[in-house]
């Protein structure tokens, strides 16, 4: 696979990634998790900025639908692209609170997979907005 000078990559557990956007597109997050592309998985596409503290933050919001994707397929780490500059953590001045977006009626089959999704989130200390 081709780097380029200076890129810096790294494999990150999905436990360390951390989100930073309160919105969660639950339309997109469905469409990638219906049709994953296991490229993504190495591809180093997700940007991430390391704390330093065995944590990395999400940086944008394509990112963060492909983690929320990840976490739904049981992905244990995933390739990402470091980056230098800290995102704003929007989701921690939310207070944790995610907000669900483009919610439509959801199929049963769907619905399981974003209460899987929330149930992992729960665990980890986010809540969601009614």
């Amino acid at each position: 696979m081709y780097h380029p000078v200076g890129a810096r990559e790294r494999d990150v557990s999905t436990r360390l990634i951390k989100p930073t956007l309160p919105n969660m597109d639950i339309n997109e997050i469905l469409n990638l998790v219906n049709n994953w592309n296991s490229v993504w998985e190495i591809d180093a596409g997700i940007l991430i900025f390391d704390e330093g503290i065995a944590q990395f933050l999400l940086v944008d919001e394509q990112s963060h639908v492909k983690f929320f994707a990840a976490l739904i397929l049981k992905k244990a780490s995933l390739r990402c692209r470091l980056v230098n500059d800290e995102p704003k953590d929007m989701l921690e001045e939310a207070e944790n609170i995610f907000r669900i977006v483009n919610n439509e009626e959801l199929t049963p089959t769907d619905s399981k997979k974003i209460d899987f999704l929330k149930n992992i989130l729960t665990k980890r200390g986010y809540r969601f907005a009614e």
